[in-house]
């Protein structure tokens, strides 16, 4: 199966002037819950231009109930299924961030993911931290990791997000030349902490907020939250998603894919980089 032709007119403007423009704290917010977006800001409205060309989009501006689900690090044999399944039953849509080294595992989980109207993006070959390495080495990864998973799926990918959320601005930069817009996210449930299921979800349940985008995972890229080797015990992430779904339809959220929300709302950016460290290969970014 070969990849579709690229075209310039699938890369998204590197100005997107409906967007609307905010402070990290904001988006940081994780476990918040509904929240308004901040008013006007002096240095924002100023530096509007500069600071939207190296902006990452966090999550979209609506006063509709709707969200945007997201998976990173699958798919995982186990768990993708059971996520597909919930969805399935609920009518909604999510997008998938997934590994390549996973993806080439377990390429009929990508073709089925595309196939019940889901998303695929990229979240990198493997979960190395990019913004560890020099920018020619991480930027090779990104290209290839993009023309391996469009191999597999047969269909453009046209969204990335860097492992950990971490990434210079230079790298930033070029994802955007390669056609991808980078998405981050602007609510999660910290499931890698341990938490059983219940938990999860009311975590997530609680952070839920217009146009936000959640921070799931199908699978564990960095080994947190893994079963245990031993008993075989971990978080059961389909029952996870599950739960979720049906606090959402309590609180009559739905999900969609996130380049639906980005088709239909203005998207919320923020600056999101980080400088080159070589000696942090893992953990997740400053939060704010």
């Amino acid at each position: 199966m070969t990849a579709p032709a690229r075209t310039a007119r699938s890369r998204r403007p590197l100005l997107d002037l409906s967007a609307k423009l905010v402070r990290r704290g904001y988006v940081c917010d994780y476990e918040v819950g509904e929240r308004e977006l901040p008013g006007p800001d002096k240095v924002l409205t100023y530096g509007r231009p500069a600071l939207l060309a190296v902006s990452t989009v966090a999550c979209v501006a609506t006063d509709e109930k709707v969200v945007g689900l997201t998976y990173d690090d699958g798919p995982d044999p186990t768990y993708t299924p059971q996520v597909l399944e919930a969805l399935a039953a609920s009518g909604d849509r999510a997008t998938f961030f997934v590994m390549v080294e996973q993806a080439e595992k377990h390429p009929d989980l990508v073709r089925r993911i595309v196939a019940e109207g889901h998303e695929i993006a990229l979240h990198g070959i493997d979960h190395t931290r990019l913004s560890s390495l020099p920018i020619r080495q991480a930027i090779a990864l990104i290209k290839d990791g993009k023309a391996r998973l469009e191999r597999i799926s047969g269909r453009q990918t046209t969204l990335f997000r860097p492992t950990y959320g971490a990434q210079t601005v230079g790298q930033y930069l070029a994802t955007r030349a390669l056609g991808m817009e980078v998405v981050v996210w602007s609510a999660w449930a910290r499931d890698w902490d341990g938490s059983d299921a219940g938990e999860i979800a009311q975590r997530a349940i609680g952070a839920l907020h217009q146009g936000g985008f959640m921070l799931l995972h199908d699978f564990s890229g960095d080994g947190v939250g893994a079963p245990d080797p031993v008993t075989g015990e971990g978080l059961d992430r389909g029952e996870a998603t599950r739960l979720l779904l049906a606090g959402m339809k309590r609180r009559k959220y739905t999900s969609r894919t996130v380049s639906e929300l980005l088709a239909q709302y203005p998207a919320v950016r923020t600056v999101w980089a980080e400088k080159r460290d070589p000696n942090r290969p893992s953990g997740m970014p400053a939060s704010n």
